[in-house]
């Protein structure tokens, strides 16, 4: 069932990402140390004789970095390990270089805004903000998490990374990981999004290895997950309830597809009339925006989530409380579910808080299991390890 749900992966509740501590619930995951989780499993193990079996050293390598992305983990932030000025010495102006080289592409694409967001999203989600989700290919031939159907055809942004990897390689050669620079252009789009410019911190490491496998190890959302199952992955990953719903106002400088969400105005599980929950204004516009499938029409266009797709603002949140606008089953949980509704309500009620929180939710989102000093390894390709 989960593999024929594949396809209906949002624009992923993406672009969402961390908050701080005044949440509602307490994250009850301790945090496990860099060497706790990076410690690679050596093998199976013979029990009657505590020895490695069956494996030559190419193949127990191989499987070192497979059971490390495949072991259960624990979420851990380690912000205190990223340092504003990282790159001050071995890279003065880093930050104007990527700064120019993304606001020339946005000028070009406004939507590389949400692009970028969405795809620091799902590369933090799945094993840590590494870097893994711009490999095509490993030494190890695994398919990487770019290939993975959970990522599919929406995930954007690569292209963005690889530009601006090669500005940054001309200045300072072998300098600034592409994990970095994600997280720098990370914070470049959401100034250009509307929030207050902050300085990032740096000192992130890429990985070496990728692993589609690990992605659909339910390490992303799906569009039709109910707050049970938010909670669990979320939870999972250091997050409480309210750091999820100000993840999930990423959707603020989102767009979706027709595909995902327009059942909802036309056949609601297959009950022939549309989901009572919407409000009948945002079902006239699913059916203006979305031609039925089956008609020669459909090409199942985007759609964006509110009516400012470039400014993170609190529209998103006051379209539900409002017009119970919502366009992903996952969205309309969030103000049905007696948990998420008064995060809702509070984030629809004073335009400042999300603009205040969703900053801090993504700081702690940047900081999610991150290789530093002596671990992975600063690309000199976003695509390939070096």
């Amino acid at each position: 069932m989960k593999m024929a749900r594949i396809f209906l992966t949002t624009l992923s509740l993406l672009l969402l990402l961390l908050a701080p501590s005044e949440a509602d619930q307490i994250n009850p995951y301790q945090p496990k140390s860099i060497s706790e989780i990076h410690k690679p499993f050596l093998g199976r193990r013979d029990d009657a004789h505590s020895k490695l079996t069956g494996d030559t050293p190419e193949e127990r390598k191989r499987f070192d970095d497979r059971e490390r992305y495949t072991l259960p983990q624990n979420a851990f932030h380690t912000p205190d390990k990223l340092t504003e000025g990282f790159y001050d010495q071995t890279c003065p102006g880093l930050q104007n270089i990527i700064t120019q080289a993304f606001r020339q592409i946005v000028e070009q694409n406004s939507g590389a805004i949400g692009n970028i967001i969405r795809l620091q999203f799902h590369d933090c989600f799945v094993n840590g903000c590494d870097a893994s989700i711009l490999l095509d290919y490993t030494p190890s031939g695994d398919m990487v998490e770019k290939g993975s159907a959970f990522n599919g055809f929406l995930l954007k942004g690569a292209d963005i990374i690889d530009d601006i990897k090669a500005k940054v390689e001309s200045k300072c050669p072998g300098t600034v990981s592409c994990a970095d620079i994600l997280a720098f252009t990370t914070h470049v789009a959401m100034t250009m999004a509307g929030l207050p410019a902050q300085r990032p911190l740096g000192g992130r490491k890429d990985a070496t290895v990728s692993f589609a496998s690990v992605v659909e190890a339910d390490n992303l959302p799906m569009s039709d997950w109910n707050i049970d199952q938010m909670m669990e992955l979320f939870g999972r990953k250091g997050f409480n309830i309210e750091e999820m719903v100000v993840m999930i106002g990423a959707h603020s400088v989102g767009i979706t597809h027709c595909d995902f969400f327009m059942q909802r105005a036309l056949d609601f599980n297959k009950t022939g009339v549309p989901d009572p929950t919407l409000g009948k204004e945002t079902i006239d516009e699913i059916k203006q925006a979305c031609p039925n499938p089956g008609t020669t029409l459909f090409r199942n266009p985007p759609v964006n989530f509110d009516a400012t797709p470039t400014v993170l603002d609190n529209l998103f949140f006051k379209d539900m409380v409002d017009k119970r606008r919502t366009l992903l089953i996952t969205d309309g949980h969030l103000i049905e579910d007696d948990r998420t509704r008064p995060i809702v309500e509070q984030m629809a009620a004073d335009p400042n808080l999300f603009p205040k929180r969703f900053p801090e939710v993504m700081l702690k989102l940047m900081s999610l299991n991150v290789l530093t000093g002596n671990e992975g390894e600063v690309r000199k390709i976003c695509r390939s390890t070096n």
